[in-house]
């Protein structure tokens, strides 16, 4: 059983507190810190804003933890 289905997609949000190059964070649609009427991106869009040093991912959001291998790259995988 898989259990229930969430939403797809990330939503940028921008970071108001705090002092540091962070700006923004990436959350999921269902993250009870998501702000209403953000608009929504599909991965391409998502790994786009995750690029820029200013993003960080959601820790509350467990799904944005999806995007992490794919911002890292396929740079340790080797041929056998």
């Amino acid at each position: 059983m898989l259990g229930e289905r969430r939403p797809s997609g990330w939503v940028p949000a921008k970071v108001r507190e705090g002092r540091g190059p962070v700006r923004g964070v990436l959350r999921t649609p269902d993250c009870e810190e998501t702000p209403q009427g953000a608009p929504l991106l599909d991965v391409e869009h998502a790994l786009n804003v995750a690029e820029n040093s200013g993003t960080r991912l959601c820790a509350l959001c467990g799904r944005v933890q999806e995007l992490t291998p794919m911002r890292a790259g396929f740079d340790h995988i080797t041929d056998c």
